[in-house]
């Protein structure tokens, strides 16, 4: 059949088509970044975007980086990416947000289920966005959750008693989901005053709960179709399993976030007029509506109750999967290391409370060592990326080999892809020395002196990132952490339910763990649960 005789539509696309296949080439052939080193393309079509998308490349890249050096190209589809491990290329990178930011694939993408906060949007409107949330997460406003912590972790202490007695004194529990339920609990309460009563068992269940164990448990098997629809949002258009969860679990949150903003509202109204309101205090959307609606503020930077709803949207999903995460890969390890686990209980013990301070809990060096590993190793997001927002040249401080020459410099080209390694670097040999794999909390007694030029903003790793995108939550997750392992860990001993060489980590976005042996069940933990007895 010729072109001639198909009807003029299909001849459109495929002329289309075509047309963007020769820019594509064209802009790949004229593209200088693939003169770095770098590995070849396994695919003349796709590139290495279904190896990336299939698993998690961090171990591509670290051998990359033995075989090519610290900084490389290689090709996702029409695209020569930039991949760095030069900490001064990565510190410009994160400091010029104006210039590097989020792809609009990526965000779109993520959108689909929180919306476009603080976390997604960029330029201008996320400096507005971030000059209202930010105090909401400062210092003094965190030491107000401590109680919050404290009150939920006990809950769960008393829910594992429950199941341990029931057990005859050994339980096997799915830890991740309990952990994901307590975090879910705290945040709700700390974000909007609400308890949403997931670690009450005899509560029924609800759509927000719902809604999340969707989400967490949505893929653990990356195919096809979701690839394309991320590389190609057109395709966005027609929904598949995982993108009905995300727009359902959206609906949700937006349904729930706007009912207790229009609560906060009324509050605020009835205050003014004089009227005696029983308002809880501290709460993360009180303080978001109070500086929204404050009259320090000019009219034309004030959210609209859209962009509060997808603030609300963000801190519900960053506000609990991430700590869940990072508490489950935390008692993983020391189920996995006992005599670690040993030694930081007989730190915990020391404490002559039940119910610490912030400041007795910071002052836990052995804990604080800890989660300082579990942080570095186990980031909840393996690895970030941005684009050249324009034309500009990128820093070095190690020079690159091109063409046999010396460069301290190298150009990137408009619409250029960068990988922001956070799971590599945190586990760099050449920064952390030989043992960078290992687990091991003494590590933080003596670091290495390289590991200070990381451009992270917590304990000289990528994991909350840096610069203006830095995570506005980190000190929450980290407090919340803390309080949860000295609750839990006084009190019980911890054992792995299953061979560790089965315990993985789901090839998604966020690295939860899985069973390998298992991976349709979703995310899990399983563990056994005993009660502590002192000698």
């Amino acid at each position: 059949m010729s072109l001639i005789a198909l009807p003029p539509l299909i001849c459109a696309v495929l002329a289309a088509v075509l047309f963007k296949l020769w820019r594509a080439c064209i802009r790949v052939q004229r593209n200088t970044l693939r003169h770095l080193p770098g590995p070849p393309s396994p695919s003349t079509l796709f590139g290495f975007a279904w190896q990336f998308w299939t698993a998690e490349p961090t171990e591509f890249h670290e051998e990359w980086v033995r075989l090519y050096g610290r900084t490389m190209s290689y090709r996702i589809l029409s695209d020569i990416c930039l991949f760095t491990m030069d900490t001064k290329a990565l510190a410009h990178i994160l400091t010029h947000d104006a210039v590097y930011q989020k792809p609009y694939k990526v965000r779109t993408y993520i959108a689909e289920l929180v919306g476009m906060g603080t976390l997604l949007s960029e330029g201008e409107q996320h400096r507005r966005q971030r000059r209202i949330v930010n105090p909401a997460f400062g210092p003094i406003q965190i030491r107000e959750f401590t109680d919050l912590f404290l009150n939920k972790a006990c809950q769960l202490r008393d829910i594992l008693s429950h199941e341990v007695a029931m057990h005859a004194s050994v339980a096997q529990v799915d830890l991740y989901s309990w952990l994901h339920g307590m975090s879910l609990d705290i945040i709700c309460e700390a974000a909007f005053g609400y308890d949403i009563g997931t670690l009450n068992v005899e509560a029924r269940s609800n759509e927000l709960c719902d809604a999340f164990r969707l989400v967490a448990q949505s893929v653990t098997r990356m195919s096809l179709w979701p690839m394309l629809r991320f590389f190609f949002p057109i395709l966005r258009l027609f929904p598949e399993e995982q993108s009905r969860r995300f727009s359902k679990a959206r609906k949700v949150m937006g349904e729930f976030a706007n009912i207790r903003i229009e609560e906060k509202k009324r509050e605020m109204e009835d205050s003014k007029i004089g009227k005696h309101v029983r308002r809880r205090r501290g709460d993360f959307l009180t303080l978001l509506v109070e500086a929204n609606m404050g009259a320090s503020l000019p009219e034309g930077q004030r959210l609209s109750n859209e962009t509060i709803i997808d603030e609300c949207r963000t801190i519900l999903v960053a506000g609990h999967d991430t700590t869940a995460i990072t508490l489950s890969w935390f008692f993983y390890n020391i189920a996995l290391y006992p005599t670690i686990q040993e030694k930081l209980r007989n730190e915990l013990l020391t404490v002559p409370t039940d119910h610490p301070t912030i400041e007795e809990l910071s002052s836990l060096h052995y804990l604080d060592c800890v989660l300082r590993e579990v942080v570095r190793l186990y980031p909840v997001l393996p690895s970030s990326l941005r684009i050249a927002m324009e034309d500009t040249t990128l820093p070095l401080g190690e020079p690159v080999q091109i063409n046999g020459q010396a460069h301290d410099r190298i150009w990137v080209g408009k619409g250029t892809p960068i990988v922001i390694p956070i799971l590599a670097m945190n586990r760099d040999k050449a920064l952390w020395g030989d043992d960078a794999f290992e687990f091991k909390p003494e590590r933080w007694d003596n670091l290495p002196e390289a590991v200070s030029s990381i451009p992270g903003i917590w304990a000289n790793n990528l994991t909350f990132m840096g610069g203006q995108h830095a995570c506005l939550g980190y000190r929450f997750s980290l407090n919340e952490t803390k309080v949860a392992v000295f609750t839990l860990l006084r009190v019980f001993e911890f054992e792995l339910g299953l061979p560790a060489a089965d315990v993985g980590r789901t090839p998604t976005m966020l690295m939860r763990p899985m069973r390998l042996s298992d991976p349709d069940s979703g995310p899990q933990l399983p563990m056994l649960v005993r009660p502590y007895r002192r000698d």
